[in-house]
């Protein structure tokens, strides 16, 4: 079976590979945010360095002003002097100050009050060769107090600043630690989720299956290729595990029936299947046999129907031992054979024909109401177990078949010592078959006719005088009329017939099958009447079984239409009008009433195989 690989989001190398683009990505977001942290701590050095710096330049301002103004020159002399020493003084802190509140691009309205300051100043100084500082230096003494709140301002600004700069940082360190946690923990949850956890499902899955355990109650969801090998795993332990119930169902079939049973209850989990059914190769070679047919609905599928094989492409398949896999709505060449539009009538649209790989031209029939309901994974989960399905059948076959010709011959037998009954057990055996089905579209017997129940009044119909095996040659075949003890002994012929199927049935019950309960009951109670007059037990009405019933009407019906050596065929005319009159006494009333219905069917019998 071919998987088809998971979608390319959902693969192993993309689910990796994100985890580890997702890793890469927040090392490089930690590593911008380092070399801005390492920024950040620069600028804010900086800053410190500026705040102290402008500090010093207006305490340096504020006391050389004072100083120059308590002392001011009274002459020129003095004048020059002081202009080398404080007016150069002056000049280099308002300097400073200009550069140093310049870099402080973080307090625009510091440096907008500072150019104020700086502006008056150069305004009181007046022409530069001749600056007159003594005004300067009263106008710092006057404007001491507003300078120094300047100054204490750009500290506080600064200190407030890097504060927040401080929390700022503190906080997205927070955030990144958190983003690397949960960026860590998703990667460690996605390793476990679709790798590590998938893996030992999968280790787990495959240590069941090296132990003989093909369910699991364990299951994994992961859409990856892990999903994809558990899923092919758990396909390999379904199939092995229908291999397994296959081969136990071989040992616990007893009949066909019951491997069929078997064979539908284990492959209706893994195929769409409404009917599984048994096509033979007919012995006459012209036509293909649906034998048996297993559902648990009500299909338009008739038992031991015959379809022509012309134009049948099913026929070269059963040749070479192929599967074949059909589909209603195909343009396959034998979807016209008289096989695929019997399928159609009956409502079947799918179906995969499997045939047996050994002599019996023996086909199995897994067929569906639905269209193109079967693929090729259906068709090779039946070649993988093929060897299982056809050793079921055999064995079934087998077992069936050697008692069913063991007992059809002690039958033949029965019937050889009586030559002129000539084709005496096929035709009440038709006629039988035809009253079963009759019967089983009566609501009264719906529940106990169903398809197996006819094909045993088929199968078992010819044994029900065995027991004549027992009687006399002088009783049997005396051309008159028999005296009260060789009546007697005729009529214990029942009694000896079941007798001899119950010890048939016996030994197949000591070896785990069951087989002859329809042809037990036929054997003993065909020669009851339903008023209770009739032999070996005096039943009445429904204590005699249903089948005895039935192959009671069928035998008298081919007795009296056959010839005898003491007696000429009766027209079926009269033969109904015995039945008639005897519906109530000798026969049930019921069986009867569905022999008019079931007339035509019987009548073909009747023209094809009399003996008049």
């Amino acid at each position: 079976m071919k998987i088809a690989p998971p979608p390319i989001y959902h693969t192993l190398r993309f689910q990796i590979t994100a985890v580890i683009i997702l890793l890469i990505s927040v090392l490089v977001i930690n590593t911008l945010f380092s070399f801005y942290s390492e920024s950040q701590r620069r600028h804010d050095y900086n800053a410190l360095q500026s705040s102290g710096s402008t500090q010093q330049l207006f305490s340096s301002l504020i006391s050389r002003s004072t100083q120059y103004a308590s002392a001011a020159p009274r002459d020129w002399d003095t004048y020059f002097r002081d202009l080398g020493m404080y007016g150069e003084d002056l000049n280099n802190i308002i300097l400073k100050l200009d550069t140093t509140l310049l870099t402080l691009n973080d307090l625009p309205d510091i440096q907008q009050q500072w150019q104020i300051y700086s502006q008056e100043i150069h305004k009181v100084r007046g022409d530069l060769a001749e600056p007159k500082l003594e005004s300067v230096a009263q106008w710092v003494v006057a404007h001491q107090a507003e300078l120094e709140a300047l100054s204490q301002q750009i500290d506080t600004r600064i200190k407030t600043m890097l504060e927040q700069q401080l929390e700022k940082q503190r906080l997205i360190n927070i955030a990144l630690l958190a983003l690397s946690l949960l960026v860590g923990l998703s990667a460690l949850f996605a390793l476990n989720r679709f790798f590590s956890r998938p893996l030992q499902s999968i280790l787990a899955r495959l240590q069941h299956l090296a132990q003989g355990k093909t369910s699991s109650d364990d299951a994994i969801t992961s859409r990856n290729e892990m999903g994809t090998i558990y899923s092919a795993i758990d396909e390999l332990a379904l199939n092995l595990d229908t291999t397994f119930n296959l081969t136990r169902s071989v040992n616990q079939a007893t009949s066909v029936d019951s491997a069929l049973c078997f064979v539908y209850r284990e492959y209706q989990q893994r195929l769409p299947i409404d009917a599984l059914c048994l096509i033979r190769d007919s012995n006459d070679t012209q036509s293909l046999l649906l034998e048996r047919v297993h559902s648990d609905q009500q299909l338009r599928l008739q038992e031991n129907s015959r379809h022509s094989k012309l134009r049948c492409e099913l026929c070269s398949m059963i040749e070479l031992s192929e599967p074949l896999l059909w589909q209603e709505d195909n343009d396959w060449n034998g979807k016209h054979s008289a096989l695929a539009t019997y399928l159609h009538d009956a409502g079947i649209n799918s179906a995969l024909f499997f045939p047996f790989n050994n002599q019996s031209s023996s086909v199995l029939l897994f067929a569906s109401t639905q269209p193109s309901a079967f693929n090729e994974k259906h068709l090779q989960l039946l070649k993988n177990a093929g060897g299982q399905l056809q050793h079921a059948f055999e064995k079934t076959e087998l077992v069936e078949s050697l008692v069913i010709s063991a007992v059809s011959g002690l039958s033949k037998l029965a019937e050889s010592r009586d030559p002129e009954t000539g084709d005496h057990l096929a035709r009440m055996s038709q006629y039988s078959m035809i009253l079963a089905e009759e019967l089983s579209h009566n609501s009264l017997y719906q529940d106990q006719i169903d398809n197996r129940y006819i094909r045993d009044i088929l199968r078992f119909s010819p044994m029900h005088d065995i027991g004549k095996v027992g009687i006399a040659d002088s009783i049997l075949l005396k051309p008159g009329r028999l005296t009260g003890e060789e009546r007697h002994d005729m009529e214990f012929h029942p009694a000896i017939g079941g007798e001899v199927l119950k010890r048939c049935e016996e030994q197949l019950n000591a070896s785990g099958h069951s087989m002859f309960t329809t042809g037990i009951e036929i054997a003993e109670g065909h020669h009851e009447k339903w008023d209770g007059s009739g032999y070996p037990h005096g039943w009445k009405g429904k204590e005699i079984p249903l089948s005895a019933r039935i192959v009671a009407v069928a035998d008298v019906f081919d007795a009296l239409t056959s010839k005898r050596p003491y007696k000429e065929a009766w027209p079926v005319e009269k033969a109904l009008k015995l039945f008639d009159e005897e519906s109530g006494k000798h026969f049930d009333p019921e069986i009867i009433n569905a022999f008019h219905r079931a007339l035509p069917k019987m009548l073909e019998v009747y023209e094809r195989l009399k003996h008049v």
